[in-house]
């Protein structure tokens, strides 16, 4: 009896032929989240080890400097661990605990924000510079706002990058999830770092500058996610 079945098309049996290759298993995700901490760490840290800690961290106290800081850079990388379990599709944990992840991070960088407000509302810039650049950040707060804004969403832009090249194999059934969580989780570790020595508390600057630079890598993870997403699957059409 003739087989009747339709044939595969060309241009699949041709991606087929040339995708087959060795390959390294995937890593676990924990594994995967792990391997980012010393990258996330370092990269976290450089504006700290720039222009060293806020002046009124004494006033803070270590738990509200360190342990506020710990907490977000903790939750950064279980966001990491969320996307490498999105990025595998029999592992993908269940929508309501990705969401709760994602509020969880902007409530708890609300909340810490608060918190420093009312036990430190430092509205002046004291940096380590010449008394005149002090002045002239002082007259102009806005300065130090922008200069928060686009350092820590390069910072964040340079740790999601980083974040996408550990993901480009990813087979998630949405990339652009799982790329929006490692970007939410690269924009919280920047954050975790800038926060210590940003000598500003006011919630606008806090919330304007800093949350709007957590945004940004957000966007920027979920649009690189899409992107390595389309380019992996091109038969059928890109996946959302």
């Amino acid at each position: 009896m003739m087989d009747r079945s339709p044939k595969p098309p060309e241009a699949l049996m041709r991606a087929i032929a040339q995708d087959l290759r060795p390959v390294k298993p995937s890593p676990q995700p924990l594994q995967l989240a792990l391997r980012m901490v010393p990258l996330a760490l370092l990269v976290s840290s450089l504006i700290l080890l720039a222009i060293g800690p806020r002046y009124d961290s004494r006033i803070l106290g270590p738990l509200l400097t360190w342990g506020a800081s710990a907490a977000q850079f903790v939750l950064a990388i279980v966001l990491v661990w969320i996307a490498a379990h999105e990025s595998t599709p029999a592992g993908r944990l269940p929508r309501q605990m990705v969401y709760l992840a994602a509020a969880a991070g902007s409530l708890l960088v609300i909340f810490v924000t608060l918190l420093t407000f009312s036990t430190s509302p430092a509205t002046e810039p004291l940096l380590r510079v010449p008394p005149r650049v002090n002045e002239m950040l002082r007259d102009s707060p806005w300065i130090m706002g922008f200069a928060c804004g686009i350092g820590s969403t390069l910072a964040g832009g340079i740790l999601v990058l980083f974040f996408s090249r550990a993901f480009r194999n990813s087979l998630a059934i949405r990339p652009t999830v799982a790329g929006a969580l490692y970007g939410s989780g690269a924009g919280l570790a920047i954050n975790a770092g800038w926060r210590i020595a940003c000598p500003f508390s006011t919630p606008w600057h806090a919330l304007g500058a800093h949350g709007t630079a957590i945004m940004a890598t957000v966007i920027l993870g979920a649009l690189i996610g899409r992107y390595l997403g389309n380019h992996r699957f091109p038969i059928g059409g890109g996946r959302s």
